[in-house]
């Protein structure tokens, strides 16, 4: 898998607010862990959970998961032998005991945790395209986002708010990284 590739990000969005998004994940790279992904995996993705949105399957084509900021994103696979990590994968969220005890339906797709707890879905019932937030605590809907660009582009503006206010450390992993070059 190895890191995501700004070069192949930009190529796939190369204008609007997505296109935007990743110039500002390049620049906050080292607060960031995601992974390269790729259309195989994608459409992998897509074939076993029909009707997903097509702006995130898009995304997965260049964005196989990893850790956004602070949030986690669900991968394809358990562990990136090229890094030498483990991530946590969408078959995680599959599991009957794991969703009975943080009420998680099963029309739920979880794409996403947050760092307390908390996941993002889609809901594949309504397959509405929005991204939904699961309060895990109160056992209900958080907030909704209209798409999963809007999402992103959250998630990300938060981030930064975070790493001015110095609450968000750079990681190690791309520290390591960006001392070898």
């Amino acid at each position: 898998m190895a890191f995501a590739n700004y070069t192949a990000m930009l190529k796939k969005f190369d204008s609007g607010r997505m296109a935007e998004n990743i110039r500002r994940l390049k620049e906050y790279n080292l607060f960031h862990c995601l992974l390269a992904g790729n259309a195989e995996r994608a459409e992998a993705v897509k074939n076993r959970i029909p009707g997903l949105p097509n702006d995130f399957l898009a995304w997965l084509e260049v964005c196989d998961g990893g850790v956004l900021f602070d949030t986690t994103m669900l991968t394809t696979k358990p562990n990136d032998p090229d890094l030498d990590l483990d991530f946590e994968t969408y078959a995680s969220y599959t599991k009957a005991p794991l969703r009975q005890s943080k009420s998680l339906a099963d029309d739920w797709f979880i794409f996403a945790t947050a760092i307390h707890d908390d996941v993002y879905f889609f809901d594949m019932e309504k397959k509405d395209g929005k991204v939904y937030q699961w309060d895990v605590e109160q056992r209900e809907i958080y907030t909704v986002w209209k798409t999963f660009e809007d999402w992103l582009t959250d998630q990300i503006n938060e981030a930064v708010e975070l790493i001015a206010d110095e609450q968000l450390e750079p990681l190690d992993i791309k520290l390591e990284v960006d001392g070898d070059e």
